[in-house]
């Protein structure tokens, strides 16, 4: 069994380092196409970063799998290896993150900046990359919504496990995310009296029209339902560990009765009716 384990941890460590270096290679990448979009340029590299992004989320998934086998065997180096998968995986969410709201946009993070004019004067037309970085946005909070509301709970603790480690890694960049469109929405709202009266379509651009009000907005209710799914997520695991446990005592009690001499020779029978009794 310790060698099955070990074996386990020497691939745990060989192909977390692979995991690293393809994380390294899409952050690269993006980089460079974040600087081509700073000058103006079109990204060269999307789809590259995409497949990268796409293998190491895969490789991950397997790691974890593997971390599992090891809390489950007791393995000292279990923990360890844990916490090195989970932080790959943090590091998969943070480049996902960026790539999702600088790279997919097509254009570099800007802001509308509100400026006092005269009166009578008319109101300047916004640019349309902050538009697109907002509907951007949302198209983040569209695409985590779903991975929130079809993503699966698992039948074991293994798999409860693993579904709990990689959402709170998700949760933490939704939290992070909250800062970002938080952001957007001072840069773009106007102050009252700023404009004088809104103009006609004024919402079709302003960060409420893509993004709702900070109280009622699409990011606010990915926030909630996934607070909500790591909640229900931690109560599953409390509840499958201590399921485990009783199931392990049921397993170990078994064995020691399919094993028992139930024959009438045996002078232990006595004190098996007794304790039966």
């Amino acid at each position: 069994r310790l060698e099955r384990l070990q074996r386990v941890v020497t691939k745990l460590q060989m192909e977390s380092g692979l995991c690293e270096e393809q994380l390294n290679q899409a952050d690269a990448l993006l980089q460079a196409d974040v600087r081509l979009l700073a000058a103006g340029k079109a990204p060269q590299k999307a789809a590259e970063v995409e497949r990268d992004l796409d293998k190491a989320d895969a490789m991950i998934r397997v790691l974890f799998n593997d971390v599992q086998s090891l809390k489950d065997g007791r393995h000292p180096q279990g923990e360890q290896m844990y916490r090195r998968v989970y932080r790959l995986h943090e590091r998969l969410v943070s480049i996902r993150t960026e790539y999702n709201l600088r790279l997919k946009s097509g254009a570099p993070v800007t802001a509308v900046t509100t400026v006092p004019v005269a009166s009578g004067q008319r109101r300047p037309e916004p640019d349309e990359a902050p538009l697109r970085y907002l509907q951007e946005l949302l198209a983040w909070v569209e695409e985590n919504q779903w991975r929130v509301a079809s993503a699966e709970w698992g039948a074991d603790l293994p798999t409860v496990e693993t579904h709990l480690g990689a959402h709170r890694g998700l949760h933490r960049a939704i939290e992070e995310f909250r800062t970002k469109v938080e952001r957007a929405r001072a840069d773009e709202v106007r102050p009252p009296g700023c404009w004088g009266p809104p103009s006609p379509g004024a919402d079709e651009v302003s960060p409420h029209g893509v993004l709702g009000t900070p109280n009622c907005s699409p990011p606010t209710l990915l926030q909630n339902n996934s607070k909500s799914r790591l909640r229900h997520l931690e109560s599953l695991h409390g509840f499958v560990s201590a399921a485990t446990k009783e199931l392990l005592w049921l397993s170990e009690r078994e064995e020691e009765e399919v094993a028992f001499d139930w024959s009438h020779h045996n002078p232990a029978m006595a004190a098996k009716k007794e304790s039966y009794s």
